[in-house]
Formats: structure tokens, sequence, C-alpha cells
């Protein structure tokens, strides 16, 4: 069945066609907008509802053929169905001009609209509307609980959002110890369980209610501490289908319990990232994560992110590699301090800092960019302090 829209102020004629669309059966109706979509609105709309046809309105033919190029731009393959009162030969032969090859004027014949949805079925079939979507998912999943998943997964969206047009939405999906909301000492106005109720009906409108705007990043926050509370696989399919749409780079917070929905998270990440500590119980509990995704065809997208890593330590990288099978993809040194003073200002961990650095690293190699470092805080020398301007030596002093 076709997913559509109706852009067109006209209500009476709406009304017709959504009966009309209603009478066909092969055309499924998602959205009606009641007004003109300039530019961004357009964009929107066209992402929220990702339609195969868009049934679109010629009154005005200047804000038409507007609304045309926009479809064009932003969801390439799509069919535009040019909709009026009458057929003006003039109009008809402007709408060809723009690429439109379907026009229904009132009063709307079912046998002729059947008729062109099936020729839209077999366009569509051979060259589909493909919504522009990045593929930048990445999952984060503890190998065991207190390995600074959390804090890795947050200072990695941040991270990324600080690279040139990077919009990028940190979910989640702990449903029991979720902390990110905590961390970035946000007050979410929803969590993932009002997401996963109306995933089935999410739009441009809906979700601003659902996130909250904190440092740079959308945060969809975790829910309350209620057992008897679920989600399930197709709800978080919805969340993530929709949400891919919108935004550069998505960064998932797991739990580490291999919950149905985070397999699906998975399934759906460009990369799964396993973050375990350089000690024997956490590389336990990784091997036996790793070996589980491997038997879900996973393998190939797991890597590992070596949490707390020590300068002279027992486990080198390379044992680690040898004893996981999978790739040590970046490592992160212990900064209790700097992670402690991020925590309590609910901001992202000193990017001029060692650890900070790792972050910005991680960003730029899931991106395939080179790294923008921050400059390290340059401390002030001796003769500083004493007031010795630079190039102005003491030996110079004493000649």
């Amino acid at each position: 069945m076709l997913r559509s829209v109706i852009i067109s102020a006209d209500t009476e004629l709406n009304s017709w066609l959504e009966d009309l669309i209603q009478r066909t059966g092969s055309v499924a109706l998602v959205k009606t907008s009641e007004k003109h979509l300039p530019g961004y609105d357009l964009e929107r709309f066209l992402r929220a509802n990702a339609p195969q046809v868009v049934f679109l309105s010629t009154e005005n033919l200047e804000q038409a053929l507007e609304t045309i190029q926009g479809v064009h731009q932003h969801l390439p393959g799509a069919q535009v169905v040019a909709v009026d009162r009458v057929a003006d030969p003039g109009v008809l032969l402007t709408l060809m001009h723009h690429g439109v090859r379907e026009f229904q004027a009132h009063p709307f014949d079912l046998d002729n609209f059947t008729a062109m949805a099936q020729r839209l079925e077999a366009l569509l079939d051979r060259t589909p509307a493909q919504v522009q979507e990045d593929d930048t998912l990445l999952a984060f999943l503890p190998a065991k609980a207190g390995s600074g998943t959390s804090t890795i997964a947050l200072n990695a969206a941040l991270a990324l959002a600080r690279l040139d047009g990077m919009k990028v939405l940190l979910s989640d999906l702990d449903l029991n110890s979720g902390m990110l909301g905590f961390m970035l000492k946000a007050d979410p106005p929803a969590t993932i369980y009002d997401a996963a109720e109306h995933s089935s009906e999410l739009d441009e409108h809906m979700w601003p209610q659902l996130v909250s705007k904190v440092e740079g990043i959308d945060l969809l926050a975790g829910g309350r501490l209620d057992p008897r509370s679920r989600v399930d696989s197709m709800q978080i399919r919805q969340i993530l289908s929709f949400a891919r749409r919108f935004y550069k780079a998505i960064c998932v917070d797991l739990s580490g319990n291999m919950e149905r929905f985070s397999l699906e998270v998975m399934q759906e990440a460009k990369q799964v990232f396993i973050v375990c500590t350089p000690e024997i119980p956490a590389l336990h509990l990784a091997r036996k994560k790793i070996q589980l995704l491997q038997s879900l065809d996973l393998g190939d997208r797991v890597c590992v992110l070596l949490n707390r890593a020590q300068k002279r330590p027992l486990i080198t990288t390379k044992e680690t590699q040898h004893l996981l099978g999978v790739p040590v993809y970046l490592e992160f040194p212990n900064d209790y301090r700097g992670v402690h003073t991020a925590l309590t200002q609910g901001k992202a961990v000193d990017p001029a800092s060692e650890l900070g650095r790792q972050f910005t690293q991680l960003a730029a190699r899931v991106t395939k960019r080179q790294a923008q470092a921050a400059e390290p805080k340059k401390k002030k020398s001796l003769l500083d302090f004493l007031g010795v301007l630079p190039g102005y030596t003491l030996s110079a002093e004493k000649k």
C-alpha cells in the first residue's frame, strides 16, 4: 500500500480526496497539511511522514512549484500528484516541465484514480522514494555494570555535536539504571516510555515534546524505575526509523542485559561498542557478549572501547584483543577527577584533557573526519609569573 500525504489549503477538496483515497484501498493517507509548507517546514514534514506519494494542490501555482522542488530535493523518488478543482492546460504544461506526470481534477473518478495508483506503484517499485537517512547509529553496551558506558556514550555524543553540521540524538535505553538525564542535569519533558507509547504516531510536532535540548544535543531520557513498564522491539524500531530521518548521529546507551529491544538496536547500529575495563571479570563477560553477538551475525560491527586504561597494564591491549577476538577501537585513560568535575557541572569532560581528546578522536573516527582536537590549556611558566616577555631573555638583559 502506498504511503501518501496531502498538502492543500482547500479543506473541501481535501475532504473529497481523503474519501476517495479511503475507497481505493491501495493508498494509505498518513497526514494532511492544510497550509503551504516553506523550506525547513516542508523538509520536516517529509522526513517525519516519509510519503511515497504527495497529493499537492495547484490552487497557488507559485507555492506548488516551490513544494515540488522541495519534494525532489528532500525525498528523491517520491511522486507528486497535482490536484485541483479544474484542469487548466497552461498549469498542466508548467507542471509537466517540473516533472509532475499525474493530475487529478474534481469531480474525482474512482476508476481513473485506481489506475493512477497502479501506475505509481509500478514506478515506485522501480525507483523507490528515499528519505535521506544517516547510518551513524552507535550502540554502547557495557561488558559489566560499572564499566563507565554512560559516561562514554554521553561524551561521545557531545564530541560528535561539536563537529560541523552534526545534529545528534542521545537515547537512554537503560530502563532500570538510566543516568543520562541526571548526568546532564536535564529536566526531561518525557521519557523513552512516552516515545514508545506514541511510536506509531510520531511526527515533527510531537518529537520536540519528547526530547530535551541540552549541551547542543537532543536527549531522549530513560524512564522511571518501574518493573511493570515495558517497551517492545517494534516500538524501538519505529522510534529509530523516525529519528534517523532527522539526526546525523544517534548514540544509544544500553543496559547490558541483552533485552530483545537492545538486540533490535544493535541490529540497526553501524557499530556496537562494548565498553570494558582491563579487569578479568569484565573481560570474561565481554567475551560472552561478543560470542552471543557473533552468533546473531553481528560480529562484523562489534569492537571494544577499553575504559580506565592503564599506562602499565597487567593485561596488554594485544592480549585483550586476542582474548576477545575483536579489535580494541580506542582506549580511554582513567580520569576520576575530570569525570567527577563534568558530572558536577552537567557538562562534557574537558575536551582539552587527555580523556577529552580521546572522545574527540572517537567522534572523528566514526565520522571519518580529521580530529578537531581542542587546544590544551597552556600552563604558565615561572617566567610568565615574573612578567618576562616571550623573546626577551635574561642573557639579553645583561648585555
